[in-house]
């Protein structure tokens, strides 16, 4: 499958790296207005089209990764895209928005990225329009997911995926920011406690990948009686910390339905 990519911002350089493992750079090519983007692209052996039209007729799957507010323009000049698939990673964007400016009769397929895109490692949201076969769809999730994991919902659910996974990253990034600044509190340097707090989070979250089990599971094993770790789960449900992180998916969900207008 040969795949056109429109914007070639963070995450149009993000799928490039890494859906180019997938199907090879020369099935790859690149458009965007600005020339250092396109420059970035040509430095990292992207083939980089010199208008839209040329990616168009070299593409089967045409990903739009550009910004919400450059959507109507780009995606009027996809009218001509016949026979093509439309994959948007824009946010904010629905498919029904998509196909007011591209015609009603394309396949369009809309996906919810995170950040761990750059890094072969993205949590993605995935829906369309029903317009493609069934091995169309195959496809498509077999390419995406040498980014990262695939989860398939209703298009309904997609602020919240983005308050859960898009903006996820950077809540997670607290959390760990707090654990280290903690580690600090108790003597070590800030960089060891980042470390410890690092291999901690991802091998807690290996073992319940890999061995299953609910949290609250692996918490009673961890939690001797009358011990340190219940000690600490204590004062965490006295101050509320999973209501905290509810009300924070809530607030961010809401954020991203009023960002819609």
């Amino acid at each position: 499958m040969r795949i056109g990519i429109v914007g070639f911002g963070n995450m149009g350089q993000a799928f490039g790296l890494c859906l180019s493992k997938k199907v090879g750079k020369e099935n790859l090519v690149v458009y965007d207005i600005d020339p250092t983007k396109r420059q970035i692209a040509v430095e990292n052996g992207f083939a980089v089209a010199n208008d839209l039209k040329f990616l168009i007729d070299a593409s089967d799957l045409i990903m739009v990764a550009v910004k919400p507010k450059d959507a109507k323009e780009v995606l009027g000049k996809l009218r001509e895209a016949k026979d093509k698939i439309i994959l948007s990673v824009m946010a904010g964007v629905s498919i029904s928005d998509i196909q007011r400016e591209v015609g009603e009769d394309k396949k369009v397929v809309r996906i919810m990225p995170n950040l761990g895109v750059a890094v072969g490692s993205g949590v993605m949201a995935i829906t369309d329009n029903g317009k493609l076969t069934q091995e169309e769809r195959n496809g498509i999730e077999e390419i995406l997911t040498t980014c990262g994991s695939l989860y398939r919902i209703e298009e309904s659910l997609f602020d919240s995926f983005t308050a859960l996974a898009g903006s996820g990253p950077a809540f997670v990034f607290e959390f760990i920011d707090g654990l280290a600044l903690a580690g600090v509190r108790e003597g070590f340097s800030y960089q060891q406690a980042l470390k410890i707090v690092i291999d901690t989070l991802l091998g807690s979250a290996k073992l319940i990948k890999e061995l299953g089990g609910s949290p609250s599971e692996w918490i009673v094993r961890v939690s001797s009686p009358g011990g340190t770790t219940i000690e600490g789960i204590k004062f965490l449900e006295e101050k509320g910390f999973k209501g905290i992180l509810m009300g924070c998916v809530e607030k961010t969900t809401e954020k991203a339905k009023k960002l819609k207008g």
